[in-house]
C-alpha cells in the first residue's frame, strides 16, 4: 500500500514536469502551422490569374487577327483534365466566348445543341450510344443546317506545376484542321514581357496582352522645297527637326509634337543674292510646330529584324521672317533596325499672314516636299 502511494505521487510529478515543459511547444505550434499554412500563398500565383493569363495570350492572338476560322463559329467540345471538376467547364466556355465576342468584332458564335446530343439504339441485346462527334457526316449536315463555317474544340490540362489550354479550329465540310495553338502557362509570362506588359503594375482583374504606353523621341535631317515669298519659286531648305511621341495601341500608334527649323541651303553656298536674300523667309528667325499622329504596320508583333511601314498626319504652323501660316502634312516612313527611319512626306501651306512688319515680299503658298532621315530612341 505504501509502495503503491509513493508510485503514484512519482507519477503525478513527471506527468506534472512534462506538462510544464510542453506548455512553450504547444504555444510555439500554432505560429509554425500558420507560417506553413501562409507560405505557400505569399510565393505562388492564384489559379485564375494564370489563366487569365493564357486567355490573355489568346486575345492577344485575336487582336492580331493570328487566330483563324473565327467566322459563324461553334465551339463544340471542351474537354479538361480529370483533376478538373465537371463544373468549371461551363466557366471556361463561357470565357472563352467572353474574348471572342469582345475582341473579334463581327465574329458570330452559335450554339450547337444537336452537336452535342447522344443518340442511343438497340442492336439485338446491345445498347448503342453514339455521337456526332463520330459522324463526319452528321457533323456536316449539322453545321449546314445550323449556318455553321467553323468548330472550335477546346482543351484544357491543370498540373501542380502549370497549367496548358489548347485551341484548334476547324471546317467541318472538309474536316481540315483551320487553326491550332496550345498555350502553357510556363512560357505565357515570358511572352508578355517580351510585348512590353509590366505584369507587377497590370490590373490583375485585366490581363491586357497589349504594350504600355511609351515615350519615343527622335531627331531628324531633312531637306525639303519650301514656297518661298518671290511668287512660284521653291526653296531647297536643310530641316533639323525633333519629334516626341507616345505610343499606344500595340505600338500601332504614336500621337505627339513635332518641332522643325528651316534653312536655305542656297545660304550656305552664298549662291543667293542680295535682292533673293531680302525676300527669302527661311533665311532668318523660323519655326514650325505640328501635332502629329502615325499609324505603325508592324505586323503580328514589332519585330527589328524587318523593315517596318508608317504613314503619318500632321497639322500645325510655321512662323518665318515675320509670317504666320499654317501646315497640313502626311508622310510615309521606312523603319530600319531599331534606331532607324527614312521618310517622304508632302504637305500643303495655305496663304500665310505678314504678322510681324509691314513691308510684304509676296504670298507665301503653295506645296512642300522632301526626304528625311532620322533615329529613333525610347
Amino acid at each position: 500500500m505504501i509502495f503503491s502511494l509513493k508510485r503514484q505521487k512519482n507519477l503525478a510529478c513527471l506527468s506534472g514536469w512534462l506538462l510544464i515543459a510542453a506548455i512553450p511547444m504547444l504555444l510555439h505550434a500554432p505560429s509554425v502551422r500558420a507560417e506553413e499554412k501562409t507560405a505557400p500563398a505569399a510565393s505562388g500565383r492564384n489559379f485564375y490569374e494564370v489563366l487569365e493569363e493564357l486567355l490573355g495570350d489568346f486575345e492577344f492572338d485575336l487582336r492580331n487577327g493570328d487566330v483563324k476560322g473565327t467566322r459563324d463559329l461553334s465551339i463544340r467540345n471542351l474537354s479538361t483534365s480529370e483533376n478538373i471538376p465537371g463544373s468549371f467547364k461551363q466557366h471556361l466556355e463561357l470565357a472563352v466566348t467572353e474574348r471572342i465576342l469582345r475582341v473579334a468584332k463581327g465574329t458570330k458564335l452559335i450554339q450547337c445543341l444537336p452537336c452535342r446530343a447522344k443518340r442511343t439504339t438497340l442492336s439485338g441485346d446491345q445498347m448503342i450510344i453514339t455521337s456526332p462527334d463520330s459522324n463526319p457526316a452528321e457533323m456536316a449536315r449539322i453545321a449546314k443546317m445550323s449556318g455553321i463555317s467553323h468548330f472550335m474544340d477546346l482543351a484544357f490540362s491543370y498540373q501542380p506545376t502549370g497549367m496548358v489550354l489548347s485551341f484548334t479550329t476547324l471546317d467541318p465540310e472538309t474536316g481540315t484542321i483551320v487553326w491550332s495553338r496550345s498555350y502553357n502557362s510556363e512560357t505565357s509570362r515570358t511572352a508578355a514581357l517580351k510585348r512590353g506588359v509590366d505584369l507587377a503594375e497590370t490590373d490583375p482583374t485585366r490581363r491586357e496582352s497589349e504594350y504600355q504606353p511609351s515615350l519615343q523621341y527622335r531627331v531628324g535631317l531633312s531637306y525639303f522645297f519650301e514656297p518661298n515669298a518671290t511668287p512660284n519659286t521653291a526653296t531647297g531648305c536643310l530641316v533639323p527637326s525633333f519629334r516626341l511621341v507616345e505610343r499606344y495601341d500595340n505600338r500601332r500608334k504614336e500621337v505627339g509634337f513635332e518641332v522643325n527649323y528651316h534653312y536655305a541651303a542656297s545660304l550656305l553656298g552664298g549662291t543667293m543674292t542680295d535682292a533673293e536674300q531680302v525676300s527669302n523667309i527661311w533665311g532668318g528667325l523660323n519655326g514650325t510646330l505640328l501635332f502629329v499622329h502615325a499609324w505603325n504596320f508592324l505586323g503580328g508583333e514589332e519585330n527589328f529584324n524587318h523593315a517596318r511601314g508608317s504613314a503619318f498626319a500632321a497639322i500645325g504652323g510655321t512662323y518665318a521672317s515675320g509670317y504666320l501660316g499654317g501646315l497640313v502634312r502626311a508622310g510615309y516612313e521606312w523603319r530600319l533596325a531599331k534606331h532607324w527611319a527614312v521618310s517622304t512626306t508632302l504637305g500643303y501651306r495655305p496663304q500665310a499672314t505678314r504678322f510681324v512688319g509691314t513691308t510684304s515680299y509676296g504670298a507665301v503658298t503653295g506645296w512642300e516636299y522632301g526626304l528625311s532621315v532620322s533615329g529613333l530612341f525610347w
